[in-house]
């Protein structure tokens, strides 16, 4: 599988995100209560746009066959549980939409809610000024019964060009329930990334809606999760007053598992598949679902 120079340039910043790791690692050394975990996946997504093309597919002259871009997706989870009621963690994360982002929460949790709020920023491949913004995120809770999660993101400033031209929002609700060895749910979110390329603008938008199922039971080291869903993909181009649009849409199937190796280790992998997949005119797709994939594996590290 080819992946092309600029998708992995995650290495390049690796100055950045090293001094971050290793200080967190040295916090780990305090006398505060809990455990800690550290969290790694890696993965490829191929239902992605190319992010370095500088040309829409329903551009006149253009080629109008939609080729699947392999984008490197890695997400570095440090989480610590300062008390029952407080938390904080720091996630290092390369998405295919939103390419590169840090993000810090501190949360405060109790039987009824989970609320977190944090800054992050935000690195396109090709600039070193980051954007900066605001997340957060409120869960409310009955116990055993249904719970309601609420999250966004925004970057801060953009328009007058505190940190950068870069702009990136997200949006997402949950709804779920608690049912005996299962977990079902309903969730709706949304991506949503402008950046300058060339003179011009790039927007990319992704939608996702997801019927999901998380499975356990009691007393066992395997535990997984199965999604249904519907997700639709734009990427925009905006240049001399013209506006060029490539759209994908699918079905999609997902399953996860969680293996609990041993105490302090679980290890985690899964698969999302695209099917009936189709392209808004004049671009088409004829790409086998199993090139638009998405697969990952991972860990859970608990650091007593």
């Amino acid at each position: 599988m080819h992946f092309p120079q600029k998708s992995v340039k995650i290495y390049d910043m690796k100055r950045l995100f090293l001094p971050i790791f290793v200080f967190l690692l040295l916090v780990g050394g305090t006398n505060l209560l809990g455990a800690y975990e550290l969290e790694a996946i890696v993965g490829v997504d191929g239902f992605t746009f190319d992010p370095y093309k500088s040309w829409a597919y329903t551009e006149p002259g253009t080629e109008e066959e939609f080729t699947s871009f392999k984008f490197c997706l890695v997400n570095l989870i440090f989480r610590h549980n300062i008390s029952e009621t407080l938390n904080w963690s720091v996630n290092i994360e390369r998405d295919n939409v939103l390419q590169n982002s840090i993000t810090a929460l501190f949360g405060a949790k109790t039987d009824y809610f989970n609320v977190k709020f944090g800054p992050f920023l935000g690195f396109i491949d090709d600039i070193a000024i980051p954007d900066a913004g605001i997340i957060g995120n409120l869960e409310l809770y009955l116990p055993g019964i249904v719970f309601l999660s609420i999250s966004g993101s925004s970057t801060l400033g953009s328009q007058y060009e505190f940190t950068s031209n870069t702009y990136r929002e997200t949006a997402g609700i949950k709804l779920g329930f608690w049912m005996e060895g299962a977990i079902p749910s309903l969730s709706a979110n949304i991506k949503f990334l402008s950046r300058h390329m060339d003179g011009f603008i790039v927007e990319d938008t992704l939608f996702k809606y997801l019927f999901s199922m998380d499975l356990f039971a009691k007393n066992q080291t395997i535990s997984g999760s199965i999604d249904l869903g519907y997700q639709i993909y734009k990427k925009v181009y905006k240049k001399g007053g013209s506006e060029y649009c490539d759209e994908l849409s699918s079905l999609l199937m997902g399953i996860g598992i969680n293996w609990q190796v041993m105490r302090q280790l679980c290890i985690k992998a899964g698969f999302e598949i695209p099917f009936f997949v189709s392209a808004i005119d004049p671009m088409t797709n004829e790409q086998k679902p199993i090139f638009l994939s998405k697969i990952f594996v991972g860990a859970i590290y608990t650091i007593k």
